[in-house]
């Protein structure tokens, strides 16, 4: 029942402290909301990187129905729904976590060269030279890693995906 305001440029302590979380860009309210919603629902690029890190990519819109856009970008296609009203193309912030990695091809995957690659614990960071520019992402599994310069493939999760506002 205790209201407090608490100022922090630590993006990760704003998140595990907040029950509600107001993002400033040049003394301009980004965007507002929970942690979780700001951290899976980025409404722009700045909030993207913002809170946490975010690959951001454009994807040509293929057609939209309602609030449903089917998007492509490389060899990927995907149904991401957005409130916003954009036509031909969109940006899209891509979490690190919602890529997969995978050593052979598999349906709606790209393929990309590994560049870099970091254990780190729990996971591995990696990132990867593809047809959308250099990617970011981690993986949990640490007993099936990959290596420098070798060829993998990507899919996508659909959650971790966030159409932008521009």
């Amino acid at each position: 029942g205790l209201t407090t305001i608490y100022v922090t440029h630590d993006q990760e302590e704003a998140l595990a402290i907040s029950d509600k979380i107001i993002v400033m860009n040049n003394a301009v309210i980004a965007q507002e909301g929970s942690p979780k919603d700001l951290y899976s629902h980025p409404k722009t690029r700045f909030v993207a990187n913002f809170v946490g890190d975010a690959n951001i990519i454009k994807a040509t819109i293929n057609n939209k129905k309602d609030n449903h856009y089917n998007i492509s970008f490389g060899e990927i296609n995907l149904t991401l729904t957005s409130d916003f009203s954009l036509k031909n193309y969109v940006s899209v912030a891509v979490r690190p976590e919602a890529i997969t990695i995978e050593s052979s091809k598999v349906s709606n995957s790209i393929s990309a060269t590994i560049v870099k690659a970091s254990y780190v614990g729990n996971h591995y960071q990696y990132t990867v030279s593809s047809s959308l520019g250099e990617l970011y992402l981690v993986s949990e599994d640490i007993k099936n890693y990959f290596k420098l310069n070798e060829i993998v493939y990507l899919t996508f999760k659909e959650n971790g995906l966030n159409i932008l506002s521009g």
